[in-house]
């Protein structure tokens, strides 16, 4: 992937770091404030700014926390959601009128991974509640994916993690 000049120049605007998952953040909001649920305490409430470059995505994972997308300017992006039952998709931009949103939350334990959708890159805040914690991230598992949604194998095999072991 060849980043254009001016995504390295929201990138360094931005001061945002690569992101393990693909694309390139920034935490910017941590609650000071926690909750304890069933699975241990967290923080209230977490935000990042999440930059997806030209032709880059983020790879297929779950949270176990909710997570709301904030579409702010660059191209369009899609959003792959695999729940437990079926598979859907979503496209976050500011074309209301092709049906896009400037806002979507995935629900806690669903599977997803993004793209861009256009020849630039994307500029994003996610927001997760209760706040984003390590241990409550998970890779999704091609092998699982691919059993359970045979029909989405071009989108799994896109947007698996690829990993250099």
């Amino acid at each position: 992937i060849s980043m254009t000049e001016e995504d390295l120049k929201i990138i360094d605007y931005y001061n945002l770091t690569a992101h393990p998952e693909g694309g390139w953040y920034r935490r910017t909001y941590s609650s000071k404030e926690t909750v304890n649920i069933d699975r241990g305490e967290r923080i209230c409430g977490s935000s990042i700014y999440y930059f997806l470059g030209a032709g880059e995505s983020s790879s297929l994972h779950s949270l176990l926390s909710d997570e709301t997308w904030y579409f702010h300017f660059g191209a369009s992006v899609t959003l792959h959601l695999f729940s437990e039952e079926k598979y859907s998709s979503i496209v976050l931009g500011n074309s209301w009128k092709s049906g896009e949103v400037s806002q979507f939350t995935i629900q806690g334990g669903v599977i997803f991974g993004a793209e861009t959708t256009g020849g630039q890159g994307a500029f994003l805040s996610c927001s997760v509640c209760p706040g984003y914690v390590e241990e409550d991230f998970y890779w999704a598992s091609k092998e699982n994916l691919l059993v359970r949604f045979p029909e989405q194998r071009d989108v799994i095999e896109q947007l698996i993690r690829k990993t250099t072991s």
